[in-house]
């Protein structure tokens, strides 16, 4: 995981590459060093995505180094950027038997497949919907219109919390650096409308849950075709491995009955 601060990794990236602050700044068309030197020290603002793209064509950086710089400075995937990741990986999401899905660092879903609405009683269009609106998960166990199933996750079967809970505490723990970021800010507030999220936003604390970040255990009761049904699954988090602003999830059953339903879908 990146944990270097914006105007660090420019400067590293600068120095890696020999450039001046001089020579960036004339590439960039500023008339001095000032305003890099700003940047570089973090006592500006976060720069506009428009600006961050002038220093990254100024560097002369590759797509790698690119993409690290943009989640160092918490800039949400574009659309056309979304639509590149989908390309790569929406035929290894299509063929998992399993639930699978894509998420940007800010948890919004951008692509998943058919059989993850299926198991988790979402909408019947949730695919489109994911589309085509990019759904925040961290909505999902308070939102009566999108999750229907009830589901907790834990490091396994003995150690299982409420899903609300662990979800939000996995989310503080996992964005906890991007709390002054204004598509952080408006998301809590949407999520405000919520009593339960309002009551467990404030007290729910974020480092016993820290241990969930790459892997959970799942335990999902629903009704499904008519009965109602227990399913288990083990999920994983992987990284893509050259943009480090979207996550890979894919689910495995945890026992044989979960993987015989799966099967059957």
């Amino acid at each position: 995981m990146i944990t270097a601060t914006l105007g660090g990794l420019i400067k590293d990236y600068r120095i890696k590459k020999r450039l001046s602050q001089f020579e960036v700044s004339l590439r960039i068309g500023w008339k001095d060093t000032s305003r890099l030197s700003k940047i570089e020290q973090g006592r500006v603002g976060k720069p506009t995505r428009e600006t961050i793209e002038k220093i990254i064509k100024a560097l002369k950086l590759d797509e790698q180094e690119k993409d690290q710089l943009l989640y160092a400075g918490s800039y949400l995937p574009t659309d056309e950027e979304i639509e590149n990741i989908i390309k790569k990986v929406k035929n290894k999401i299509d063929n998992w038997n399993y639930p699978a899905y894509l998420l940007d660092f800010s948890w919004r879903m951008l692509y998943t497949n058919d059989i993850t609405a299926q198991v988790f009683i979402l909408p019947k269009k949730w695919k489109t919907i994911v589309r085509e609106s990019k759904p925040n998960i961290l909505e999902a166990p308070f939102s009566k219109d999108i999750l229907k199933a009830t589901i907790e996750k834990g490091d396994d079967e003995s150690e299982l919390k409420p899903f609300a809970v662990a979800h939000i505490a996995t989310f503080k723990a996992v964005n906890q650096r991007f709390q002054n970021e204004s598509w952080y800010k408006k998301l809590i507030q949407h999520l405000m409308k919520y009593q339960e999220f309002r009551k467990l936003w404030v007290t729910v604390i974020p480092n016993v849950y820290e241990k969930f970040l790459r892997y959970e255990y799942k335990k999902i009761n629903g009704i499904y075709e008519g009965k109602k049904r227990t399913l288990k699954f083990h999920m994983f988090v992987v990284n893509i491995i050259n943009d480090p602003r979207f996550d890979l999830i894919f689910y495995t059953p945890a026992d044989r009955d979960t993987d015989e339903y799966c099967v059957g879908l």
